[in-house]
């Protein structure tokens, strides 16, 4: 096993952040911590870890994840893990809410953190990064870690992308559709589904894209891939292993629970892969597409009258010098479909199955997280703390089947799960963000679980019920009194517990 990069040095002034971008790199986290050896310092914080090993905060922005994971080690200052930075779209006010977060972020790590992680292309995971360009500007990042699905000499990396930009290009020109008959509301709708910004604002800096790239030029960016190997901490006895996204094309394509045996709580969807067989004929077909030739079409060529560029027949545009019959035609088209007879076309039922090509392109974009695992303690025998992100089934299914060697010790998946003392709970605590069997009834050691959420912004945004009332009851039975949710204060404050306006943050 090769040695890791050593911790961020700590001074008495606050480093200024760098300036300069650096090369992705396709290399492990167990090689590109910061780089720094640490000094003494006291731990940076505005609540000391009260005796506790390390320190989870989960700030209460809205509907959206952002993590501040502290570890405590002796003689040294805290190893500062943060894990994404943002809220979901349309949220009122949220240039102001994200800066109030980044601030007190920065005053409670010395404006400094040896890790920042970003787990997935979502705006509620990167908004923050552009909402508050000032305040991140003051944060030093000792190194940013991505997945592998960042990698462009990873070809399975690359067809994910091409996918799922195939998907969003169709998505956007859908929503522009929608916009151009004034049905900005329905577009909305869609970018909430998505979780990405269509139109315009896709192209600006104001896009997940743009958020995500400012994000990756502040620091040395490993891509993390399950099969690498830990990140040992240092100055710890700790270290951290990433458990996905799976690099197996079923499984990072598998977002949804089986229908005869769901693996997760709740309601579940119907279907299989990461998108309807319609939607991926149709993608699959968009080279042929453009040259005439649409597999995903409901009529033979023959038989299809083709659209000009403002959506109407285009034959009624041309001259119509072939004779009689052909003006006859032109004359019929032009009374029975051109002059306001919209109902009798059906072109424009594509918009129809839109919100789910928007279902579909969120949690394709979910399972493609980053899944963390803090160990703490010698290896294969220390409790866990797991950060799933917004990971769907196939992600969690493939930890079931994931090794690794830590220090000649070889650990496994369902290991971690037995071990997992803290979990960040997914998406939101949604449908398929949690498995059953292969998750929360593999958490002996569960002892609390922390859940992002708003849920009248959930309902206001219609996702339905977030977080789902029997995967609480079903964490709850694993740590009693110890599965807080970030929109409401618990009865009964625990006491390692410690709650502000800001954030939950929970001592172990």
């Amino acid at each position: 096993m090769r040695t890791p990069a050593r911790a961020a040095r700590t001074s008495k002034a606050p480093r200024a952040p760098r300036k300069t971008r650096t090369k992705a790199s396709s290399q492990s986290p167990a090689q590109h911590g910061s780089n720094d050896p640490a000094e003494n310092h006291a731990p940076a914080s505005a609540h000391d870890v009260n005796g506790g090993r390390v320190a989870v905060r989960v700030y209460r922005q809205g509907l959206g994840d952002c993590i501040l994971v502290r570890l405590k080690r002796s003689g040294h200052d805290d190893f500062k893990l943060m894990i994404d930075c943002g809220v979901v779209l349309g949220t009122p006010d949220a240039g102001r809410i994200m800066t109030r977060v980044m601030e007190n972020l920065l005053s409670d790590t010395q404006e400094k953190v040896d890790v920042l992680a970003i787990t997935h292309e979502h705006w509620d995971h990167l908004s923050g990064f552009t909402q508050a360009p000032d305040a991140f500007a003051k944060l030093a990042v000792g190194a940013v870690w991505v997945a592998w699905t960042e990698d462009p000499k990873d070809d399975l990396a690359n067809q994910l992308r091409t996918e799922l930009g195939a998907a969003r290009q169709k998505l956007a020109a859908c929503a522009s559709a929608l916009r151009a008959v004034d049905d900005g509301a329905t577009a909305e709708a869609l970018e909430d589904i998505a979780l990405i910004p269509l139109g315009a604002a896709a192209l600006s800096s104001r896009s997940t894209k743009a958020a995500f790239d400012k994000v990756k030029a502040r620091g040395n960016v490993p891509m993390c891939r399950p099969s690498d190997a830990p990140f040992e901490i240092p100055g710890a006895n700790a270290r951290i292993y990433a458990l996905g996204p799976p690099h197996d094309p079923t499984l990072i394509r598998r977002i949804n629970p089986a229908t005869a045996n769901p693996e997760t709580y709740g309601l579940v969807m119907t279907g299989k892969g990461a998108l309807p067989l319609g939607v991926v004929v149709a993608l699959d077909g968009r080279e042929n597409a453009a040259q005439g030739q649409d597999d995903a079409a409901p009529f033979h060529a023959r038989v299809t009258i083709p659209l000009d560029a403002k959506g109407r027949p285009a034959i009624v545009n041309k001259p119509a010098d072939d004779g009689d019959d052909w003006r006859a035609i032109d004359k019929f088209f032009q009374d029975n479909y051109v002059a306001g007879t919209d109902w009798r076309r059906i072109d424009g039922e594509w918009l129809g199955s839109a919100t789910e090509l928007a279902l579909a392109l969120q949690s394709y974009t979910n399972n493609t997280s980053l899944v963390l695992a803090l160990e703490l303690g010698e290896p294969g025998k220390g409790d866990v703390l797991l950060f799933a992100a917004d990971a769907q089934v196939g992600n969690w299914e493939s930890w079931q089947a994931w090794t690794c060697d830590a220090n000649g010790v070889k650990v496994t998946g369902p290991d971690l799960l037995r071990r997992t003392i803290f979990y960040k709970v997914g998406h939101h605590g949604s449908h398929n963000a949690t498995l059953k069997g292969h998750g929360v009834e593999e958490m002996d050691r569960l002892k609390a679980g922390i859940i992002p959420v708003d849920e009248k912004e959930a309902l206001k945004k219609r996702w339905g019920r977030m977080p789902l009332s029997d995967l609480i009851e079903a964490l709850e039975k694993k740590a009693p009194g110890m599965i807080l949710r970030t929109d409401q204060e618990p009865v009964n404050r625990p006491s390692n517990v410690v709650i502000d306006d800001n954030y939950f943050e929970v001592m172990l």
